[in-house]
């Protein structure tokens, strides 16, 4: 009788072994339900459009931090974020009470280089950053959701949630 090879049978086992644990458990990971969130944001009753909502719990773990994007008319949607939710994009967050921020910056335009003067050239040439003015178009005391001043209260179904600054 043919003798085998204790390594070969271990390696084969294994592989057995690996091979079976292949089809086990899901492949995609279940979304936790979420409830809708949207709202519009506005400074000083103009709609604020292009900027980034976000909403994080109050309590840990009651709740889960979330994110939107305003468009041209200042309505946002929010899409929760972390391990474990899984939501589809726009899908809401888990029920809860959340600080919110809002934020809004505005760059300069940077100019090409031919239209650089010549020690700007040679600045941009060494590779060192140039000094960028950062402009606040809603103001940046709403930027922190903690210390923005703003809380709201997300509820089981559909919630409108609209966010009202003043720049004063």
């Amino acid at each position: 009788m043919k003798r085998i090879n204790p390594l070969f049978l271990t390696s084969w086992l294994l592989a057995a072994v690996m091979a079976a644990s292949v089809g086990c458990g899901s492949s995609k990971p279940k979304a936790v339900p979420t409830e809708m969130v949207e709202g519009v944001v506005t400074l000083d009753g103009q709609p604020v459009s292009e900027a980034t909502v976000t909403f994080l719990p109050v309590q840990e773990g009651a709740g889960a931090s979330a994110t939107g994007m305003t468009d041209s008319e200042g309505k946002y949607t929010l899409t929760a974020v972390g391990a474990g939710i899984g939501a589809q994009r726009g899908a809401g967050t888990l029920p809860g009470e959340y600080y919110v921020g809002v934020e809004k910056v505005g760059l300069p335009d940077i100019p090409a280089a031919a239209d650089l003067g010549e020690s700007a050239k040679s600045s941009a040439a060494s590779g060192r950053p140039q000094d960028v003015k950062v402009t606040y178009i809603v103001p940046e005391k709403f930027r922190d959701p903690v210390s923005s001043g703003i809380k709201v209260t997300v509820k089981a179904g559909q919630n409108n949630i609209p966010i009202e600054l003043k720049s004063k």
